[in-house]
């Protein structure tokens, strides 16, 4: 058995090799872990979430099903249970199971970690081969023999980890009859008999999976617990960047494009934004937008390894473009083999289509497409990025009218959106005409119209009284973000001053605010020339990136131009209080800063040096400004 566990060792080792190909990485890449936590996954109203569309992502999948957050250790915990890990696209699910799998070893226990993409096989095969003589190959039959022997009996030190469900090539949904140990069945009926625990019962058994795949098993052969995968937290997102990329391009995203860093929390983009900055496509210009990333992605997918298609990628990406925006337009991300075929797409040459991101073999380990009975982009945006394309450069010109007037400022395709404006505005190195022009100006008109229509109607909702924590203004604020957004995608200046001219003069951010939005709403707010009477990030929550990148914008603002500010709740480091100096030019009446600080997870007002700073500088002002610290101290000119 000390022999079976090198090999299980050494197994582990070789495959749990992080890289990202073509650049430098460090040699040992920092062990960093998604947020884990414990599912209601089987109640009455559990329907398979993961095959529709859902533009706000998968990030609030399970929001109302969790039990409990956990930790690393309290899987290896585990005894006994049939567990599932579930995450969405490009979560490292495999990268997970993987270093659970090294960590289970560390303890002495057998674990044997088999992907379900390296045991779809066609002929009937024994669990003794599919467990040891095709994982191990090479060793005598004295030893094969030697070692199942030994896990039927001391099974409760085993662990099989079995990952990717979503990637076997059968179905677990019909129920299979129970079989002996030396039985030689189909695959399935082996796997069926694993999670009914009729196999190994007192072993551990973990499969990661989609979402979607785990809710097809039947009731027998369920999960006794089930675990999410969520984002990696910042401090983890940095430390693996860093092992990939230096500071400075850490600096710069953040600088530039501070979305991108919460893009980076999916470990799947992360690999795709270091790669596209490092080695960006030379006619779409740096990847500071989403729009010009995924650009820069799709473009070097048409110079991608592709073994079996013998029609050009560039076709075949017209085709993926259909595709996409009819999964989209339906509602689903989950597709099926007889979908693909129907769009002249061959689903068994897709898995060969690998995102590349440099002319000179720089490519992430990630097909565009993963499955083999169902199929789904490796992450949904994607298949957002593609169905924008597809209306941007495959829609007829009439149809385009009447889907950007009847369709396009629905919450349903907030995301497509996004990319549609990014397309059509962000044209610094474009020359556009035809109808890719007329398609320019039919969205510029209705987007500056939609902005004007509810802008209007937000800043009414004001006029009536209407509380700003009611349902109907926060959904027409969430609204006005999402098109800021859209102009900051663009990058059109012209667009953002449209955008300006009807700013609410009284404005309360998000709560909490999407660092996501951030960049849009500073975009706009730059081309603001009116005074506004109230600016209000109370309760936003925004870390001292987000402030800094808004404080920027206001410190350039015209001095007064602001009445009264709130910055009172939110998540602001001691650096932070050269920011706020900054506002004191620009905020004429009043500014509230209580609680606007956050030190080891607890919120606090400003202390002595930092009141002593705002102090010294409304004395130098000569300003009426008031400025209220905490619920007794105001500082106010003392000349």
């Amino acid at each position: 058995m000390r022999k079976l566990m090198k090999l299980c060792i050494n197994y582990l080792e070789k495959e749990g090799k992080l890289r990202l190909q073509g650049v430098n990485a460090k040699e040992n890449i920092p062990e960093v872990h998604p947020a884990i936590q414990e599912i209601n996954y089987y109640d009455k109203d559990t329907v398979p979430v993961d095959e529709r569309y859902d533009p706000k992502g998968q990030n609030e999948l399970f929001k109302d099903k969790i039990i409990r957050e956990v930790c690393f250790q309290d899987l290896l915990d585990q005894k006994d249970k049939f567990i599932s890990i579930v995450a969405s696209a490009g979560s490292g699910k495999t990268v997970f199971s993987l270093r659970l799998a090294k960590a289970f070893s560390l303890l002495q226990r057998i674990c044997i970690h088999l992907k379900f993409m390296d045991a779809n096989y066609e002929e009937p095969l024994t669990l003794r081969q599919l467990l040891l003589e095709n994982m191990f190959p090479g060793h005598s039959e004295e030893f094969y023999t030697a070692c199942f022997s030994w896990m039927q009996k001391n099974d409760d030190k085993i662990v099989l980890i079995l990952d990717g469900l979503d990637q076997a090539q059968y179905s677990l949904e019909k129920l299979s009859p129970k079989m002996n140990y030396n039985a030689c069945v189909p695959v399935k009926d082996l796997v069926f008999n694993l999670c009914t625990k009729h196999f190994f019962p007192k072993s551990l058994l973990i499969i990661t999976s989609r979402p979607h795949a785990v809710l097809y098993l039947p009731e027998a052969a369920r999960p006794q617990v089930t675990y999410a995968l969520g984002d990696l937290n910042l401090e983890d997102t940095k430390e693996l960047f860093l092992a990939f990329a230096d500071e400075d391009l850490w600096r710069k995203i953040n600088t530039t494009s501070s979305q991108m860093l919460s893009m980076c929390r999916n470990p799947l983009m992360l690999q795709m934004i270091i790669s596209s900055n490092i080695h960006p496509s030379e006619d779409i210009g740096d990847g500071s937008t989403p729009t010009r990333l995924f650009a820069t992605v799709m473009k070097n997918l048409t110079q991608s390894g592709h073994i079996h298609n013998t029609e050009g990628l560039d076709e075949l990406v017209k085709r993926l473009r259909v595709l996409a925006f009819d999964a989209t337009k339906e509602g689903k991300v989950v597709l099926t083999a007889k979908q693909l075929r129907n769009t002249g797409v061959n689903p068994a040459t897709i898995h060969d289509i690998v995102v590349q991101l440099h002319t000179h073999g720089l490519s992430v380990n990630s097909c565009l497409f993963e499955g083999n009975t169902k199929f789904f982009f490796c992450h949904q945006t994607f298949q957002e990025h593609l169905t924008a394309s597809y209306v941007v450069y495959g829609m007829p010109l009439g149809e385009f009218q009447d889907f950007v007037e009847t369709s396009l400022f629905e919450e349903h395709w907030t995301v497509v959106r996004r990319f549609v404006c990014g397309l059509l505005f962000d044209l610094e190195s474009k020359a556009v005409s035809g109808d890719l022009l007329q398609k320019m100006e039919i969205l510029k008109k209705y987007l500056i119209q939609e902005l004007a229509i509810i802008s209007e109607k937000f800043m009414e909702m004001k006029r009536r009284g209407v509380s700003r924590r009611s349902q109907d203004y926060e959904a027409l604020r969430d609204k006005l973000f999402d098109l800021y957004a859209c102009v900051r995608e663009g990058k059109d200046s012209s667009i953002a001053t449209k955008a300006a001219e009807h700013f609410p003069t009284t404005i309360h951010l998000l709560q909490p605010m999407n660092s996501n939005l951030v960049p849009g709403f500073c975009f706009v707010l730059k081309h603001v020339t009116k005074q506004l009477n109230v600016l209000s990030l109370w309760g936003c929550y925004l870390d001292s990136n987000s402030f800094h990148e808004i404080a920027s914008v206001i410190k350039e603002m015209k001095p007064g131009q602001i009445g009264k500010m709130i910055i009172e709740d939110n998540n602001l480091q001691p650096s932070n209080i050269d920011d706020i100096i900054g506002l004191l030019r620009v905020v004429r009446d009043w500014l509230r800063m209580w609680a606007c600080f956050i030190d080891d997870g607890r919120r606090r007002d400003g202390n002595q040096d930092e009141i002593n700073k705002i102090q010294s500088t409304l004395n130098e002002s000569q300003t009426s400004l008031e400025v209220y610290v905490d619920l007794f101290t105001t500082l106010r000119s003392q000349k």
